[in-house]
């Protein structure tokens, strides 16, 4: 049974996200199991083009329906190769808050970027120990 020293791990891996051609922002659903309290793990996106942002970056959120970015908040560079993966590691103060109170319906949001010349393509992703 999982435990806070043996939680259960879960990638939850989201559409293909145009961050850069007026995609504008896309919201999406993360149910934990009942009862479980969270903790957030990672924050990423695997591009599959390469990212040029102008005026504002993308972004992926991570938060509740009063405060998008809750809990985590990734600005996705500029410059970021094709099949690369970009995550918390690269933008390391992207998780704000990383423990999730039990039966927290959280909401992940994805931002494109705006400005001139845009492009970036990608497949975001979130990482949950719940326990």
């Amino acid at each position: 049974m999982p435990g806070y020293d043996n939680p259960r791990t879960c990638m939850y891996n989201f559409p293909n996200m145009d961050f850069g051609a007026s995609a504008g922002t896309t919201i999406h659903s993360i149910a934990g199991p009942a009862g479980k309290k969270g903790r957030l793990v990672e924050v990423g996106v695997v591009t599959t083009e390469a990212t040029v942002f102008a005026t504002t970056l993308g972004i992926v959120e991570v938060g509740i329906v009063a405060d998008a970015d809750e809990y985590a908040k990734l600005n996705i560079a500029t410059g970021v190769a094709d099949n690369t993966i970009f995550n918390t590691k690269d933008d390391t103060d992207a998780i704000i808050l990383a423990d999730i109170p039990a039966d927290t319906a959280l909401l992940v949001t994805l931002t494109e970027g705006t400005g001139a010349g845009l492009t970036g393509q990608g497949y975001p992703y979130v990482i949950i120990d719940w326990y």
